[in-house]
């Protein structure tokens, strides 16, 4: 079954994280930060099916070159240097047919923004659900060009990524209105390729208040009822109107819980392991730090020894 999942979120310095880091995971791939000068190798990572670069830019791009930039693009120290999508992937579809999807998708935000998209399709965890399929789209916070001589520049900050005051100078929705028009472009292209596929299942962008689905329908209370209810005097009807709502919360309830538990296990994994990987890595630079101390110790010892060997053979000046 079809499952709606579509999540924005943005990578950020103050967080400790990196663009470079981030897609390198996300790639299952090796890059140097230069920034930071740390190489990330995630060259053994297990279950990345297809990764493709997307712009609207006509040269090839380097997956390096691309997100170093997009650090060395940003100076300050709380800095937002990459927004990451993720997506399911319907399990109805063939592997070629996911990958169309997550292609398309991935264009659209390209052609909305002007950004550079890094597409990363994952295959289901061997731990997992075998129907985790899903995808991270990785974009650059700024919009790509060519300079004169075709080289590659970010300048701009892209549209979702200005604050909503600046939004609104500009006479546009804030950032949520325009994160909820993302997501139904999401579903509306996710039910286009069931379609042609030929399935009937639909996945469905809105809350599960918004669609109403299977729901018990409440009693009109009018405003008498609504009068005695602000008195707090229950009547039958208010009564039955609470118990639909209570009934109707904890269906909804279950069915997201149901729908989602097994994406988010999946994507839970991916999250931990990249904190696992952060944590690995702090503990082999306090490392590097205490052994380059500690030589540093030793070498000023040895050259105190040093001197004052050179002092006692040269004798008391006279």
């Amino acid at each position: 079954m079809a499952i709606y999942h579509c999540t924005t979120k943005t990578v950020n310095r103050s967080s400790g994280r990196t663009a470079v880091a981030s897609m390198a995971y996300r790639a299952g791939e090796k890059l140097k930060d230069e920034r930071t000068g740390l190489t990330h190798d995630f060259t053994r990572k297990e279950g990345v099916v297809y990764t493709e670069i997307i712009s609207n830019l006509d040269i090839e791009l380097d997956r390096s070159q691309v997100w170093n930039m997009a650090e060395k693009s940003e100076n300050r120290k709380d800095a937002r240097t990459a927004r990451e999508w993720v997506i399911a992937l319907p399990d109805e579809l063939d592997e070629e047919q996911r990958k169309e999807l997550a292609k398309e998708f991935a264009q659209s935000l390209v052609d909305r923004y002007g950004v550079i998209a890094d597409l990363a399709i994952h295959a289901p965890s061997q731990n997992g659900s075998d129907k985790n399929h899903h995808a991270h789209i990785l974009l650059t916070t700024r919009k790509a060009e060519l300079d004169p001589e075709q080289n590659l520049v970010l300048k701009d900050k892209a549209d979702i990524e200005l604050s909503n005051t600046k939004r609104k100078t500009l006479g546009m929705g804030t950032s949520q209105e325009e994160i909820k028009q993302i997501r139904s472009t999401w579903a509306n292209l996710a039910n286009h390729a069931l379609e042609h596929a030929g399935y009937r299942e639909r996945i469905d962008h809105r809350s599960y208040v918004d669609q109403g689905n299977q729901l018990q329908a409440t009693i009109h209370e009018g405003s008498k009822v609504t009068q005695m209810r602000r008195k707090g005097i229950d009547t039958e009807i208010s009564r039955f109107n609470d118990t639909v709502k209570q009934q109707n919360s904890q269906q909804l309830q279950n069915k997201q819980q149901h729908k989602e538990k097994t994406l988010e296990q999946g994507f839970n994994r991916v999250e931990q392991g990249f904190e696992q990987w952060k944590k690995a890595q702090e503990v082999k630079r306090l490392e590097l730090e205490r052994k380059q101390q500690l030589k540093l110790q030793q070498e000023q010892a040895m050259k105190q020894k040093q001197h004052r060997k050179s002092m006692k053979r040269s004798g008391p000046s006279l």
